[in-house]
């Protein structure tokens, strides 16, 4: 039992930095922001002491600050050995640095170097958001306060409304530290457009997320949105207003504005290819009941809950944030050829209803997975385990371009919108999963793999698409994804309505230049970028075979959208309102070399397979 005996008491936890093994290169950055993370949690336990003490019984220290310290610093380290892992031998030992305790003698700390971009919000619980005095005298901001104009917050919701009422306290003391260290700076417009604009932005997102947290689960609160405008001075008058770059629409979910009639989006020209025109396509069938997450294996490994929103898949049937590539290899798989244990997954796509805020998830009624060449050369093997990603999760806040840019047709860039688009895919193909699914063994992937003209319902064309400097947080990560069947030559950036006799279409395109060493990146896409606009892979990257994942859904209405009430939407990160912008996808190849070299000879030979 642990109490807290007197104020000057800390909490202290073991070293973790000396006990990680050599840490390689590609890793590096990664085990850098997780051990900087661990001193800023070991700093908020240490605030939350003080805060609160005097709080709860004999055992409120260890239940309420070092028991949910260690949940974190085992999800933390964890991430550490698993970006090592990927590179390198994964670390062991490592289970017992989690647990902290509390005294002044102790083991050692983490390293003392904070990174406020890692830093979680302080989880001392603020009075309200309403004001937080610079450290000197003078103007201060004040804001708004957000806690007393919610409605009542469901359990489901609670914690995700305290993290962000917490959240809004911290932007608030962080906008009032910048008034004081910046005092002197700029002309007459500074405070607006680098303090209290950039506040009214994070502002608009955090209540958003609030909003849609409860929406979940009950009716969405409403008449929040000028909230998030604060003002300079002693009580006078709002000086702020939210700056150009807030999304308001796009953080409170999608509008009629955010669909487009496919038929007025223009089709775009599909130029030949020559030089590996095969194609392969792994049967995997649809996803199925039960394996459905809201983890990111790629983005947030080891972190439960890592993406923010639902996620389908087919393929590997055990993925989720704790999946490791020797647990992905031993797993059983939905793909007809069991010798592909890849996994594919992608966002849940949403029915909406009047009084269904956050939708109904859907499936979809096909999903083809085929591999194709590329324009300008011979494809060679992609490496297991391989990790892909195409799309920004957060293009409607952070990443991409907001919504405000976006235009009824795909623009004419080649960073915008590939230039190889897929031939209508028709409804009526058979969800090809096998209930008896076979053995992984060689008779399972013969070595010349017939024509199978059921599959080739994509094109012959070849890929152009973004361009290959793509990096995490860059505007080029978002893609048109959207089309509808009869239509599948044209591509927008907004949900497609789709005529009479035309079903939802959802295409993903991976990017597929390697630089032929590394499974993953720090950003998760410089390890595999995109061909440029003619179809060519960078200097010092090698094709590899292109993943493309149509989806189909027969299911989806068609109606027209009016106002905030929309016939459907793709599940999203809470702060990036639904966008049709955000959709995005992702894939860790795990077939076995031999079938990996059947893909490649098909596509590579002119074959479909």
């Amino acid at each position: 039992m642990v109490n807290l005996s007197a104020s000057s008491d800390t909490i202290t936890c073991p070293n973790v930095a000396d006990k990680l093994p050599d840490i390689p290169a590609q890793a590096q950055a990664e085990v850098d922001r997780n051990l900087k993370l661990l001193q800023t949690q070991i700093d908020e336990a240490n605030n939350r002491l003080v805060t609160s003490a005097g709080e709860g019984g004999p055992n409120f220290v260890q239940n309420a600050i070092l028991g949910p310290l260690a949940d974190k610093r085992t999800a933390t380290i964890n991430r550490m050995a698993t970006a090592i892992g990927r590179v390198a031998d994964r670390p062991t030992g490592l289970d017992g640095l989690a647990t902290c305790k509390l005294g002044n003698g102790g083991g050692a700390t983490a390293p003392a170097t904070q990174d406020p971009e890692a830093s979680e919000p302080p989880t001392s619980p603020p009075s309200d958001d309403a004001t937080t005095p610079p450290a000197t005298g003078g103007d201060k901001i004040t804001c708004p306060d957000v806690a007393g104009k919610l409605p009542d917050i469901p359990a489901q919701a609670q914690a995700e409304v305290d993290r962000n009422l917490k959240l809004l306290q911290t932007q608030i003391d962080e906008a009032n530290k910048r008034l004081v260290t910046s005092a002197g700076e700029g002309g007459a417009n500074f405070v607006q457009n680098a303090i209290l604009g950039p506040l009214a932005d994070k502002r608009t997102a955090t209540i958003n997320r609030m909003a849609t947290a409860i929406g979940r689960v009950a009716d969405r609160p409403t008449g929040l949105d000028g909230l998030a405008t604060c003002k300079l001075g002693n009580g006078g008058a709002a000086t702020s207003k939210p700056s150009a770059s807030a999304s308001p629409k796009a953080a409170a979910g999608p509008t009629a504005d955010d669909f487009v009639d496919i038929q007025s989006v223009s089709p775009v020209q599909q130029p030949q290819r020559a030089a590996s025109s095969g194609s392969f396509v792994s049967r995997c069938g649809t996803p199925q009941e039960g394996h459905a997450n809201s983890d990111n294996v790629i983005t947030a490994p080891g972190v439960a809950n890592g993406a923010q929103q639902l996620n389908d898949y087919v393929g590997n049937v055990s993925t989720d944030a704790f999946s490791t590539n020797e647990s992905l290899a031993a797993s059983d798989t939905t793909c007809r050829v069991s010798a592909d244990k890849s996994t594919y997954f992608w966002p849940v796509l949403r029915v909406r209803g009047a009084d269904d805020n956050a939708g109904t998830a859907v499936q979809p009624a096909l999903v083809q997975l085929q591999f194709r060449g590329n324009a300008m050369s011979k494809v060679t093997a992609a490496p297991r385990f391989l990790r892909l990603l195409t799309g920004d999760a957060q293009a409607a806040t952070g990443g991409g371009p907001s919504d405000t840019a976006a235009s009824d047709a795909p623009s004419d860039t080649a960073g915008d919108v590939p230039t190889d688009l897929p031939t209508d895919v028709p409804t009526d193909l058979p969800a090809d999963v096998p209930t008896d699914l076979p053995s992984d063994t060689a008779s399972d992937v013969p070595s010349d793999l017939p024509t199978d003209t059921a599959s080739a319902t994509a094109s012959d064309k070849a890929s152009a698409s973004a361009s290959a400097g793509d990096a995490a947080g860059d505007a080029a990560n978002a893609r048109p994804t959207w089309s509808c069947t009869g239509f599948a030559n044209r591509l927008t950036d907004k949900y497609p309505i789709c005529p009479s006799g035309s079903n939802l279409m959802r295409v993903f395109d991976m990017p597929s230049c390697w630089d032929g060493q590394n499974l993953d990146s720090a950003d998760h896409r410089t390890h595999v970028v995109f061909p440029d606009e003619n179809g060519a892979c960078p200097a010092d990257t090698q094709a590899v075979p292109q993943l493309r994942v149509t989806l189909v859904y027969d299911d989806v209405p068609n109606t027209q959208p009016d106002g905030t009430n929309v016939p459907f939407a793709v599940d999203s990160v809470p702060s990036e309102g639904n966008s049709p912008n955000t959709d995005h996808a992702g894939a860790i190849e795990v077939m076995s070399k031999q079938l990996m070299n059947n893909v490649v000879r098909c596509i590579n030979s002119g074959r479909r397979c």
